[in-house]
């Protein structure tokens, strides 16, 4: 009986042990599992860096540091690309209309999957309402760039638009699609908006790295912290 308990005891330990480290894990990384995470961005210029004076500063940057802190395998692969849309993102095949950019094949959803990643983040803030392309638009190209990656079943988290100083009729587009984001994305939405937009639309002036387009260090770092927030809650 005595030898029964110990060995009862030892597997309660063992078994306590295991769920304390999926839990720290869980809490660094956001992912339901106990071994690395690979993350892979797709976007434009604010995910490729833009907007800080300096780089290290930039969301992904940000982020990938702190994953690295957490597990030094743990891997962050940025794909963004300064001026890319949706087009851009599409995979790799699509048929796109005229005077549309063509997916490109070394910076899209295609090339994203081919990291057999556990996430991909979407940072697409607003080339597609510069460009004058619809929400209608947008979202259907949203709809085939996440087809590959929901067909393997790898979570994509996709943030909202940012604030940028623009037409009147540009920012209808923006309102319109952030609206359309939660409302498609659901608790996968990460919310940019509320940190980098006034209630006109306009970029937050106290963020405003002076182009009125790109976010300075210090909304990088507000960026940053909604990404670790949102993705670890969810």
């Amino acid at each position: 009986m005595k030898k029964v308990n110990t060995d009862r005891f030892f597997l309660l330990m063992i078994l306590a042990i295991s769920l304390l480290l999926q839990s720290c894990f869980i809490k660094s990384t956001g992912r339901n599992h106990l071994y690395p995470v690979k993350v892979v961005v797709l976007g434009s210029s604010t995910a490729a860096g833009t907007g800080p004076k300096n780089i290290k500063n930039a969301w992904v940057n940000r982020y990938r540091d702190y994953l690295i802190k957490k597990d030094t395998a743990n891997k962050v692969i940025n794909l963004a690309v300064g001026g890319y849309t949706t087009y851009h993102l599409l995979p790799t095949g699509t048929f796109v209309p005229p005077n549309r950019p063509k997916p490109d094949p070394e910076h899209n959803i295609t090339k994203a999957v081919t990291y057999k990643p556990d996430i991909i983040i979407i940072n697409l803030p607003s080339n597609d309402a510069a460009y004058g392309y619809s929400v209608t638009e947008q979202l259907n190209n949203y709809r085939k760039i996440m087809k590959p990656a929901n067909e393997l079943k790898i979570p994509v988290y996709v943030t909202t638009p940012q604030g940028r100083n623009m037409s009147k009729e540009k920012l209808q587009i923006q309102f319109a699609l952030k609206d359309s984001t939660y409302a498609i994305f659901g608790d996968k939405t990460i919310d940019f908006w509320h940190i980098s937009a006034t209630e006109t639309g306009n970029i937050n002036p106290k963020y405003n790295s002076g182009d009125g387009v790109h976010l300075n260090d210090e909304g990088h770092a507000l960026l940053f912290e909604e990404i670790v927030k949102q993705i670890i809650k969810k």
